[in-house]
């Protein structure tokens, strides 16, 4: 199904990113103008289509199925409606009678007269706060692993689980650390696993840590009503776990004294942050980026180059449902500056 390229052509407009965003504007600009989608991955989809569905008896609006809609519709063609390299890490780019060239390391070359970034995000390494033990004690986890399993038998272990804890916000709100933007994904993510973990193993005490609930978008209704009923909610970060006896043990103080609570298993929300792709795509393209290290946004996609555009959350943290929504507005945006610039030709 995958379409390799083996010559040089010449294309409308290169994706960078092979995310749900990147494939959304691609799709939605294939049958009017000349497209190529370059993923430095080996597989395309991005972290959404590695994520699994949290329904349990009802639908939570987690998102996951518009990343599998959009598999399927692409699925649904013979082969790709536009060209697509994969496995190819981008090296240089330069300027010439309006055109961008682009070369990559293993010395291939493309040119395009427009440039779409969409080289996503990425979970932050819940190794970076080593006071909450992840990667050295045993039953911590990353809400990210926790979505990947919640499908398979990955999270069978809960079912011999008692009490567990959630810790909202690691590795975003972080202003010392120039993370200070919310993630707008974390506190979703977290009540929906919530009550996915509480619909298959309804003995669960569920409490979370947090500084500040996000219940942003859609469906707010829902995960509000999931924040009532299925966890007890603690105002309260946690500076420290512990584990002396096999059991994590969460510290935190509370009205100036220490306290100490043990559960059988903790889950980290961790934030998002720029992927390694978006920090190379900004360099190479000499591309403005805020102080979070996303690309600079100028409305409708621009950047500080022209004719070079960002969707999705190479932008800035976004569900998958916005990621999407956000490939085809710019998309629709580089049409209509292809549209305007083909009218002034003729």
């Amino acid at each position: 199904m995958n379409r390799f390229i083996s010559s040089v052509p010449i294309y409308d407009i290169a994706i960078l990113g092979a995310g749900v965003a990147g494939l959304s504007a691609a799709r939605f600009l294939s049958s009017s103008l000349k497209g190529v989608v370059i993923e430095s991955e080996k597989q395309i989809g991005g972290l959404a289509w590695q994520l699994g569905c949290k329904a349990t008896d009802m639908c939570l609006y987690c998102g996951v199925c518009h990343g599998i809609q959009l598999r399927r519709d692409l699925e649904g063609f013979s082969s790709y409606p536009f060209d697509l390299i994969l496995d190819q890490q981008l090296s240089s780019m330069t300027k010439e009678n309006g055109d961008y060239q682009l070369s990559f390391k293993n010395g291939r070359s493309i040119t395009a007269h427009s440039i779409l970034v969409a080289t996503g995000i990425q979970p932050f390494d819940a190794c970076q706060v080593p006071q909450y033990g992840y990667g050295t004690f045993s039953h911590i986890y990353t809400g990210i692993e926790i979505e990947r399993n919640l499908n398979s038998e990955g999270v069978n272990a809960f079912n011999t689980y008692q009490k567990i804890a959630f810790i909202q916000c690691v590795g975003s709100r972080n202003f010392k650390e120039k993370r200070g933007y919310c993630s707008r994904v974390c506190c979703r993510y977290a009540l929906r696993i919530a009550e996915d973990l509480a619909f298959q193993y309804p003995h669960l005490q569920i409490d979370m840590y947090y500084m500040d609930l996000q219940l942003l978008g859609g469906k707010k209704e829902l995960l509000a009503e999931i924040s009532e009923k299925r966890v007890k909610l603690i105002r309260h970060m946690p500076y420290r776990v512990d584990s002396p006896n096999g059991k994590p043990i969460l510290m935190f103080e509370d009205d100036q004294r220490v306290t100490r609570i043990e559960y059988d298993a903790v889950i980290l929300s961790v934030g998002m942050i720029p992927s390694p792709g978006t920090k190379q795509a900004a360099d190479i393209l000499r591309l403005n980026i805020d102080d979070s290290g996303f690309i600079k946004d100028y409305g409708d996609g621009t950047t500080s180059q022209e004719n070079i555009y960002v969707c999705g959350t190479a932008s800035g943290a976004k569900d998958i449902e916005t990621a999407i929504s956000d490939g085809k507005r710019v998309g629709r945006r580089i049409l209509s500056v292809h549209q305007e610039l083909q009218q002034v030709k003729s």
